[in-house]
């Protein structure tokens, strides 16, 4: 789960968010939950508001590329 998306909402229903976003609250709701990303500009734009980077706020979605650039594309037994 995002954390900070959802501290970042406070108070607010998760349909007040999306309706300031342009979203659904079905895709904030998943944003929240971790069961999707949002486009890299609404990540950003989500950046400039949160005031937090968009790796922290998304790091799973970071983590994960970078474990797969970091993966062998095949393995070999030695």
């Amino acid at each position: 789960m995002r954390e900070k998306l959802t501290e970042f909402r406070g108070e607010r229903t998760q349909e007040e968010m999306a309706g300031l976003y342009g979203v659904s609250q079905q895709l904030w709701s998943k944003w929240e939950r971790g069961a999707c990303c949002p486009s890299p500009a609404m990540m950003k734009q989500l950046e400039v508001d949160t005031g937090i980077p968009m790796e922290t706020l998304f790091f799973d979605a970071f983590n994960n590329q970078m474990e797969l650039k970091d993966e062998p594309a095949t393995k070999t037994t030695a």
